[in-house]
């Protein structure tokens, strides 16, 4: 009966304690604020998403990933995880703003034992010609 009870609480905690890790959930979005319907391709270190449309004063969520047991510090940016992203204007008109540069993201963070890491990427007239 011992030897029971032993294999029952061995493999409860196998189930048990993941789940009690926790982790970090990384979005990023883009927040259309123009009159032209914007279409994004990104390319992650993961793989290629579909092109996502994001029509004019949209906000549309591009990535999402939930990594269990991985929390970041500090001297995270939005632009890890992408290798590249193709964007395409209304009209062939270009965005001037570059997605790749973190300074042009903003990060909101909420830490714990589920974290987040919220990125968004704004674009307004003035970033596109």
């Amino acid at each position: 009966m011992k030897n029971l009870f032993v294999l029952i609480t061995s493999i409860s905690a196998i189930f048990i304690l993941p789940s009690c890790e926790g982790g970090t959930t990384f979005t990023k979005s883009i927040d259309n604020r123009t009159s032209d319907t914007v279409r994004v391709k990104l390319h992650t270190i993961y793989d290629s998403k579909d092109e996502i449309t994001i029509n004019p004063n949209e906000s549309k969520q591009i990535f999402w990933d939930d990594q269990m047991g991985s929390f970041v510090d500090d001297s995270y940016t939005c632009t890890q995880l992408i290798d590249s992203v193709e964007i395409s204007i209304t009209d062939n008109k270009v965005l001037t703003k570059d997605i790749m540069d973190s300074n042009n993201w903003e990060r909101m963070s909420e830490g714990g034992r589920n974290s987040k890491e919220d990125c968004l990427f704004i674009i307004s007239e003035e970033n596109i010609k």
